[in-house]
């Protein structure tokens, strides 16, 4: 078929030779996660990790949880018997510390249907095979226009089925989906050839996949297709009454079960959503009152200009902002390759239920008003204004809508802006920003994330879909090692809590298919406890399951606290708080008045792994640390008194309960921005030679704490069973050694460089 300017389109076809019965096979399960950002510089993202946790969902892994039946949770932590009794902590109280926890489309998504014909639908006296009879059609030998969809013998499944097919894409090709004009509610279409080097104007989707089990049926050629419902929604959202549109989606233009094929488009999915006219967020059917979501940031979006009193205004309708929590907190913020299809986008338009397409401009200016008024949103949405029947359980939950609001919808698509500039680097700013992200497809952690970064990072990952997971994971530590010459990646190895996983990795290859509810903290906090220094002598033994590290050598776990999980409650946090505190204070029961005062300090101050915040009364200042050990005792202290008020204190603790402070600060919040975060998923220690710090749950005494070179923050390592060889076990705050001090020894010839060879 030619058009106007002489082009030949290429129409995928088909053979079929009657109506017959449908039966649908998948071969997994449905597939979510993508993102990006806008103007804000890389490194702004992280002032924003961890991310906080999301509105009243389970927390997922991998994948979704509806759809992984066999969700896995920490175990709980009861008191442990061998806890000693002392006068600051007895073992004998009733209350028990525990803590739970829990363990999409891209183009690596669910595989489409296989489309198997029953056996009576191919005799040639079913009812159906004559009713139609007159519909079949071959395309003759000598047509220009190639069949795109045929049947063939199917070699395995069913005996005597016959299976649907694509057919093969050519060097720079793509499939485009002709939906036709809207003239019955049934979405008819047909999938046609193009080159993407001179493509015609199209729109792209982006969509979640949903429930795999969820479908209707769609007409591809007069062929009905059972889809996925949520890409039936947004099908019919983007279909025009009074013309054709071309659309390209992943689900119908990629051969799913071709992985060569699926290697191929993802790598030229970067082009695809850049070249499209348009792209098309489809969010999900109308629910959780997301008109009066969509109303309402319109209204914020017009009032973008106005004084700030007028937005503030504005934010008082707390209904309007938790439907607009809902509407941030839908799944297809989740998915990872949302990431890559709106940092490629040109133009944008957001579609929800019935509602007219809106603008991304609309989106994006309204969330980043509400970063603007996070204050603002977390009065309006603290445990003592939300109604109890919306209230959240767990310290973790008490400002979940303010967060939302703040970190979740478009702000969870972190602002890259370029990242030319960050050279290598960009490769774990990315991976780490992805993180949370959703995807089925272990590979794509990689793959779903190549197109954002720079060309010279982008060309060193050819996507093969053939390769292991754990080759495609070491090499990403391979090439940032070797690239960057710090050993940053290491530390987003995450081996608390403890998660079971189908790929065997060497302790220090991250496992990125696992989503943990903590970061790293070098990143997080802008440590640089190796300050300057290189790690250049990164050495792999030929299987790439040995890493040599040079480092040095600081000291020693002797004695480690309860760990907090990282699915607990407010009371959880106050019981390892007690508990943490008893440690210290047997640490230094024979030192003078002089020092216990400034050991206390440093306990308050590692606690908040020495983020002290600026002064309320002089924000010029930060609190000293005097003044910082009486606000976190009584924080702590208060809350024992109204929520465990049978809980025993010591007579010291005992008085910050009710102390007189000039700066009241509201405490549960305080606790949950202070603490919350940084004390979730680790555990308070004290050395051999009396230093003190808070690290990853794992730890276990003996363990050695060591500072690698190019490293921003020591780490803990474990002596392995294999002689001369040891395990990551997690990064760690040391206080007084997280800016370059053993750097400075290292210097003045206090400390020595030595070698060690992680497995």
């Amino acid at each position: 078929m030619a058009t106007s300017d002489g082009r030949h389109k290429q129409h995928d076809r088909y053979r079929y030779k009657k109506p017959h019965e449908v039966k649908v096979h998948y071969n997994s399960d449905d597939e979510q996660g993508r993102r990006q950002r806008r103007r804000e510089p890389p490194h702004s993202y992280f002032a924003r990790v961890p991310s906080p946790p999301r509105l009243n969902r389970n927390r997922s892994t991998s994948s979704d949880n509806r759809h992984n039946k066999s969700e896995r949770r920490e175990p709980k932590f009861e008191r442990a018997d061998n806890i000693e009794e002392t006068k600051y902590l007895s073992p004998s109280q009733p209350y028990r510390l525990k803590h739970n926890g829990a363990s999409s489309p891209t183009t690596g998504l669910p595989f489409p249907p296989k489309i198997v014909v029953s056996e009576d639908a191919r005799r040639p006296n079913s009812p159906s095979r004559h009713t139609y009879r007159s519909q079949e059609w071959h395309a003759p030998a000598t047509d220009h226009v190639q069949q795109s969809l045929q049947y063939s013998r199917s070699s395995s499944g069913s005996l005597g089925h016959d299976i649907y097919q694509y057919r093969g894409l050519g060097l720079f090709e793509f499939r485009l989906v002709r939906l036709f004009a809207k003239r019955m509610s049934a979405i008819k279409c047909e999938i046609i050839h193009f080159s993407l080097t001179d493509p015609p104007p199209y729109t792209g989707i982006s969509y979640a996949w949903g429930d795999a089990d969820d479908k209707r049926s769609i007409q591809i050629s007069n062929l009905n297709i059972p889809v996925a419902v949520s890409l039936f929604g947004a099908l019919d959202a983007v279909r025009r009454t009074d013309s054709d549109v071309l659309i390209w989606v992943d689900a119908l233009c990629i051969d799913q079960q071709n992985r060569d094929e699926r290697s191929e488009q993802v790598q030229l999915m970067t082009q695809i959503y850049a070249k499209a006219e348009n792209v098309a967020i489809w969010l999900g059917p109308s629910t959780d009152s997301s008109e009066l979501a969509i109303e309402f940031l319109q209204e914020i979006f017009s009032a973008r200009d106005d004084d700030s009193k007028k937005i503030t205004a504005l934010l008082s309708s707390s209904n309007r902002l938790r439907a607009v929590a809902s509407l941030f907190q839908r799944d297809y913020w989740k998915r990872l390759w949302v990431t890559q299809e709106v940092f490629n986008a040109g133009a944008i338009t957001v579609y929800c239920g019935n509602s007219a397409g809106v603008p991304w401009s609309v989106y994006d200016t309204a969330a980043c008003i509400f970063q603007e008024h996070k204050k603002d949103l977390d009065s309006y949405f603290s445990i003592s204004t939300t109604p109890r029947n919306h209230r959240l359980s767990g310290m973790q939950q008490s400002f979940s809508y303010s967060q939302a609001l703040v970190y979740e919808g478009p702000n969870s698509l972190c602002g890259f802006g370029s990242l030319d500039g960050l050279g290598e680097e960009s490769l774990l700013i990315v991976m780490r920003a992805c993180r949370r992200k959703l995807t089925n497809e272990p590979r794509d952690k990689v793959y779903g994330i190549l197109g954002v970064l720079p060309d010279s990072v982008r060309k060193e990952f050819p996507v093969n879909y053939n390769r292991s997971i754990k080759d495609i994971y070491t090499t990403v530590v391979d090439f940032l090692l070797h690239t960057t010459g710090r050993m940053d990646v290491v530390c987003e190895s995450i081996h608390f809590p403890k998660r079971t996983s189908g790929v065997q990795l060497p302790s220090w290859v991250p496992d990125w298919s696992q989503n943990p509810e903590i970061t790293a903290l070098g990143y997080s906090y802008g440590f640089c406890a190796a300050g300057e220094t290189r790690g250049n002598y990164y050495q792999f033994d030929e299987c790439r399951n040995e890493l040599e590290i040079s480092a040095m050598l600081i000291d020693i776990v002797q004695v480690h606290g309860v760990a907090v999980g990282t699915h607990c409650t407010l009371a959880d946090y106050l019981m390892a708080f007690l508990h943490w505190r008893a440690i210290l204070m047997d640490s230094m029961s024979s030192q003078t008045d002089e020092l216990r005062k400034s050991m206390e300090e440093k306990f308050c101050k590692t606690l908040c792994l020495g983020q002290v915040p600026p002064s309320t009364d002089d924000s010029s200042r930060v609190y000293s640390p005097s003044e910082w050990k009486r606000l976190c005792y009584n924080a702590f202290a208060a809350h024992f008194h109204s929520r465990l008020p049978y809980v025993r204190l010591d007579d010291d603790l005992i008085k910050y309960i009710n102390i007189g402070l000039d700066d009241k600060p509201n405490l549960r919040q305080f606790l949950q921005d202070n603490f919350g975060s940084r004390m979730m998923g680790r555990c308070f220690f004290v050395t051999e030679t009396n230093r003190m710090g808070m690290g990853t749950g794992a730890m276990l005494p003996g363990d050695i704490i060591v500072v690698p070179l190019g490293c921003r923050t020591p780490i803990i390592i474990r002596k392995a069973n294999q002689q001369g060889r040891f395990q990551y076990v997690g990064d760690v705050y040391l206080d007084g050694y997280m800016y370059g001090k053993a750097v400075d020894h290292l210097n003045h010839g206090d400390r020595k460089i030595e070698k060690f060879v992680l497995i």
